[in-house]
């Protein structure tokens, strides 16, 4: 795909989601719909025009789908350049997941500087971490929680997305500081009751949770 016709393509693209209000959720997935009907040489060129055209967001999304070897190697050079000049937005974010997504072991170290390098607390530890390496997700979840509202984390609902992986929810109560396992044991014990928790079963797992003893 050349970059004229690229954007041609892309303004009419935008133009047929300017009426959506939701942030562009929908015309990242109509996006993702498409690109996968394309041949894998018309997938990697469409996202070297994603990043020739100055959309490396939009790009990492595509990558951790249908990125090519060299792609996902821009993606982690990109991370890395994030870390030295101590950005850490959104795009930083992104690149960030994409890069766990896709993870091979010689990621690690890159992963764990960017969290011992963060300066601020990123409310969102993607539980894809924890499956890679239980004891780096645990560093960098301190490191989130200690710069919490104590009370933010009952009342906000940043952090619901942890009710869907209960292992890690158990983990933390186990391996947490005391006064951050308790904290931990709250949010377990007043999510328990949120409109998100739909099933009984759930319910009386979170509650199980919030009464767990440490040994």
């Amino acid at each position: 795909m050349e970059k004229l016709e690229f954007a041609i393509w892309w303004k009419e693209f935008i133009k047929s989601h300017k009426d959506d209000k939701d942030g562009g959720i929908e015309a990242i997935k109509h996006l993702k719909n498409i690109v996968s009907e394309f041949n894998t040489e018309k997938k990697t060129s469409f996202i070297d025009q994603l990043i020739l055209n100055d959309k490396p967001e939009i790009a990492s999304e595509l990558i951790e789908l249908y990125g090519s070897k060299s792609q996902k190697e821009f993606i982690r050079n990109q991370l890395l350049e994030c870390i030295k000049r101590n950005d850490y937005n959104m795009l930083s974010f992104s690149f960030l997941k994409t890069v766990i997504n896709t993870y091979q072991e010689d990621d690690y170290n890159l992963l764990k500087l960017y969290y011992d390098k963060q300066p601020l607390f990123n409310r969102v530890i993607p539980t894809e971490l924890f499956d890679i390496d239980k004891n780096l997700f645990l560093f960098a979840f301190q490191k989130m929680i200690i710069q919490y509202p104590e009370n933010d984390i009952y009342e906000y609902d940043g952090l619901l997305y942890l009710t869907n992986r209960l292992d890690i929810l158990e983990f933390l109560i186990d391996n947490l500081d005391n006064k951050y396992a308790c904290q931990i044991q709250k949010f377990c014990k007043v999510k328990s009751s949120h409109s998100y928790i739909n099933r009984d079963d759930w319910k009386q797992k979170l509650l199980s949770l919030a009464e767990k003893t440490r040994i």
